[in-house]
């Protein structure tokens, strides 16, 4: 069977990081990155994870670091597999047992890197529908085949020099679980992404008006939000506030 490595790049993730760490137990090595000052260190410790402190001077959002961590422990990785786990998202068992069929596989020409489907919490609830039930990020790599580049500041995407496959079962991401947690990450991001737009003001204005609403209609009716009742029109209403966000902050910045 081969080996496998799970990374959890972190900061300040105290109350997440237990029932991560603990849904990834079957993994060879765990290594916990910590760039914040909270007790998420102690306590990956205690569960026997490898603690890696990378501190930052920002108390702000730097997904540029985030990934350059990331690098580094792809290119310190011993195994012949590796896992990235957000500290907010959780390895079902049935993603488990799909992945460790892979790890035992002996079938030649496998991919060399898998994207993993997301059910995002939402408010007290797994969502059905929506964009981000369609999220497939590639979390799944063998690590001499794959790496962060270009660094991007948001929206990042793994580089993968090979053949890329799919896996049936979802990680639990743990993303929005209150009003708090959504609109501070919303405004952290919108202020970032506002900031790597590449257009002139009069199309950004446009787009604050016509863009909303089609991001609206594509949650509900493509993409079925409409089978999570009203806690979906609340979902889809939000993602499309999103876009009210970053097309005034760069307008008007």
């Amino acid at each position: 069977m081969q080996t496998i490595t799970a990374v959890i790049p972190t900061k300040n993730e105290e109350k997440n990081i237990e029932q991560c760490i603990k849904s990834l137990l079957w993994c060879d090595k765990i290594i916990v990155i910590v760039t914040g000052t909270d007790k998420t260190g102690r306590i990956a410790k205690k569960l026997g994870a490898q603690v890696v402190i990378k501190r930052e001077s920002s108390k702000k959002d730097d997904f540029e670091k985030a990934q350059h961590n990331i690098n580094w422990a792809i290119k310190n990785c011993t195994t012949d597999w590796m896992i990235r786990v957000d500290a907010d998202e959780v390895v079902t068992p049935e993603l488990v047992k799909e992945i460790v069929s892979i790890l035992k596989s002996k079938t030649k020409n496998l991919p060399v890197a898998y994207g993993i489907p997301r059910k995002q919490y939402f408010l007290g609830t797994f969502l059905k529908g929506g964009d981000w039930a369609y999220d497939r990020l590639t979390r799944l790599f063998k690590p001499k085949f794959c790496l962060y580049d270009p660094i991007v500041k948001i929206h990042e995407q793994i580089k993968v020099n090979g053949k890329i496959g799919y896996l049936k079962n979802s990680l639990l991401h743990y993303s929005h679980p209150d009003q708090k947690t959504l609109l501070k990450k919303f405004n952290s991001y919108t202020t970032l992404e506002a900031k790597q737009l590449k257009e002139t003001k009069l199309s950004a204005f446009f787009k604050l008006f016509f863009i909303p609403p089609y991001i609206f209609l594509r949650w509900m009716i493509y993409h079925h939000g409409y089978r999570d009742g009203w806690i979906g029109l609340l979902a889809g209403f939000m993602r499309a506030y999103y876009e009210v966000l970053l097309y005034s902050k760069f307008i008007f910045s």
